[in-house]
């Protein structure tokens, strides 16, 4: 892990600020939408940073590449249809990065295109592109099938109850499995992610292309 130098932690601040403050935001909405107002009374149905960051997590997603905020509490049991509301909540986080991701992707590509200034600004093309990728990487890592991320929470409704155990045991180590991976063995943990991210590049392409079409870039 590097420091960003001065220059790149500003431009980096707009995707890191707006990534996490977001992500946990949807949970948080969502989460009142299907009927827990758990995340409304600790303050988190806010889009003011300040409820969200985790100084931490804040800070490794700049240096780290990978960091996280303050989760936000949800009453499951509170949930109105529970299961499906439980995996509207998981999602939310992410679907609100992959649209972040795709606004910051057209974003870059009119910037380097000079629709703004009327020529390329080599600090806004790198701020949008520091946005594009850090909302794309919270998007990716998130789907990572090991509690406490999103992709858990999913993907234990897809498992058979016979597994019960099995989900148990990640709920309890998962995290540790996790961190464990990213320093010692993150190809493996590129093995899941290299593909995710291929099929999030197609997407965002695809949803973009419209839009350059249109504005003849």
């Amino acid at each position: 892990m590097s420091l960003p130098t001065l220059p790149e932690f500003f431009m980096m601040l707009p995707g890191v600020l707006m990534g996490l403050t977001f992500h946990e935001f949807a949970h948080a909405w969502v989460a009142t939408r299907f009927g827990d107002d758990t995340p409304r009374l600790m303050g988190r149905v806010t889009l003011n940073p300040m409820a969200h960051l985790d100084i931490l997590g804040t800070l490794l997603l700049f240096i780290g590449g990978f960091g996280w905020a303050k989760p936000v509490q949800v009453n499951t049991s509170r949930l109105r249809p529970r299961v499906w509301g439980d995996i509207a909540v998981s999602l939310a986080g992410v679907t609100m990065n992959l649209l972040l991701s795709i606004i910051f992707f057209i974003l870059l590509n009119m910037a380097a295109a000079g629709l703004f200034f009327g020529y390329r600004n080599l600090q806004l093309l790198l701020t949008l592109q520091f946005a594009y990728r850090i909302n794309l990487i919270l998007v990716g890592f998130n789907l990572i099938p090991l509690p406490p991320l999103d992709g858990f929470h999913v993907a234990r409704y897809l498992l058979p109850p016979s597994m019960n155990q099995v989900v148990s045991f990640l709920y309890q180590w998962g995290p540790y499995l996790f961190f464990f991976l990213v320093i010692a063995a993150p190809q493996v943990l590129h093995l899941f992610l290299d593909p995710v991210y291929a099929g999030l590049l197609f997407v965002v392409r695809g949803v973009s292309a419209p839009v350059f079409w249109a504005l003849g870039i």
